[in-house]
């Protein structure tokens, strides 16, 4: 399974490769790779990750082609644009034309119960006219279920006395690695924990190097509040992304949720990353207690002002072992109508479809993916590790890796969408 299709160079100018993709052209930074015009390249995040030696890119790019044509014509017979929005009608034809709503019209957006169907088919149209059919891929690799924080909605949350907690030594991680990546064809991968002290800068950083020397990837990592300083040696060891949420947009919940936590320092930290070239991921929690929808428009508007390369929200998925046991999940059209309000008001984001959501419904990707969401993960966690990493009830734990891969290229080529991730 290859969760990237290598493209030709046709250019290079200050830093960008301009990549041709089946006649269609595309930028990718170019950070550290030595590219020529006339070279194949994989690229994910809207990074160049890598070479494709000419015999290898051909036979894959011949594979592809055909079907990657096919795969275009069933997206656009999904893809159509929605109509009938009722009351909704001026919001939606405005945001269309100009991908700005005021506060009010998101919160109506958000409010509303009726022609549902129709607004996500206006997600997924713009989606489809923005950004084609291209689907990131991206997997995850959970390699400590330590965390020294206490958040009110996680599993992981140090007072969990009941989790069996497990760090993975860095034999492990590589093993992982290998194996999504050789094995599996991944050509992102995503390094995840909670806020674990017992791996130092040196250790992290150390892990990043080994990664990016052995192969050519984008590397996440999702490690929580580290420094600076961390952050910085990890993208100098060729870590270039990094996935972090700030939860919520409201400093009371957020107080609340986070105790002895700042919201300020979370938006700040992200911000820095930004600034620095790191390939960004964040967003928010829907459904956290005392939430409304006008904090979800804030959340939105605050995830679209820190122009992050990736939206990452989910729905809260109450764990029996937390604070907040008792609150009731958001249902799915809560999250539904979130992706497709956030494609309304930012046109060409990418918006990953979390893992979380399978958990509120039956065929929750397929609904996410065509209510404007075109950006996947997969858990490529080991089984003997995946159990213990418990952030939410009902995460899949049991399906095995290659069948999780296979129901997953199922789902993308139904829905007419390809594996791929050239541009930025």
């Amino acid at each position: 399974m290859c969760y990237a299709i290598p493209g030709k160079v046709v250019s290079v100018d200050s830093g960008k490769a301009t990549v041709e993709y089946f006649g269609e052209l595309k930028q990718a930074l170019v950070i550290d790779a030595d590219v020529q015009p006339g070279e194949y390249v994989y690229a994910q995040g809207g990074v160049v990750v890598g070479k494709a030696p000419e015999e290898d890119a051909l036979p894959v790019l011949e594979k592809w082609k055909k079907h990657f044509f096919e795969l275009k014509h069933i997206d656009a017979g999904l893809s159509r644009p929605g109509s009938g929005f009722g009351a909704l009608s001026p919001v939606i034809e405005k945001a269309r034309k100009t991908g700005t709503l005021a506060v009010n019209e998101m919160a109506a957006v958000l409010e509303a119960e009726e022609n549902l169907e129709m607004l996500y088919s206006e997600a997924n149209s713009i989606r489809k006219e923005m950004l084609g059919n291209a689907c990131c891929v991206h997997g995850i690799v959970e390699f400590s279920s330590y965390c020294q924080n206490n958040c009110l909605y996680c599993g992981l949350r140090r007072n969990n006395r009941g989790l069996r907690r497990y760090r993975m030594s860095e034999e492990q991680i590589m093993d992982t690695v290998d194996y999504a990546v050789e094995q599996l064809g991944f050509k992102a991968l995503v390094l995840q924990s909670g806020e674990d002290d017992f791996y130092t800068d040196d250790m992290l950083a150390g892990i990043a190097s080994k990664i990016h020397r052995r192969h050519g990837i984008l590397i996440f990592m999702s490690v929580g509040e580290r420094s600076r300083e961390c952050y910085r040696r990890l993208y100098d060891a060729g870590a270039y992304g990094a996935l972090l949420r700030f939860e919520t947009s409201d400093e009371t919940i957020y107080h609340k949720m986070r105790p002895g936590k700042k919201l300020k320092d979370r938006v700040d930290l992200i911000k820095y990353l930004k600034d620095a070239g790191f390939v960004v991921a964040t967003g928010f929690l829907v459904g956290l207690p005392g939430q409304t929808s006008r904090h979800i428009v804030k959340d939105i508007l605050l995830t679209k002002s820190l122009k992050p390369d990736m939206y990452s929200f989910g729905p809260l998925v109450p764990h029996p072992a937390t604070p907040l046991a008792s609150a009731g999940k958001p249902g799915i059209n809560d999250v539904l109508k979130t992706i497709a309000l956030s494609r309304l008001v930012d046109h060409e984001s990418k918006i990953l479809v979390t893992t979380a959501l399978e958990t509120l419904a039956p065929e929750a990707a397929r609904s996410g993916l065509l209510a404007g969401g075109n950006s996947l993960m997969i858990n490529t966690t080991p089984p003997g590790f995946r159990e213990s990493y418990d952030l939410y009830p009902g995460k899949a734990k049991d399906e095995a890796l290659g069948q999780t891969v296979k129901n997953t290229l199922d789902l993308l080529c139904s829905l007419g969408r390809a594996p791929t991730d050239l541009g930025v």
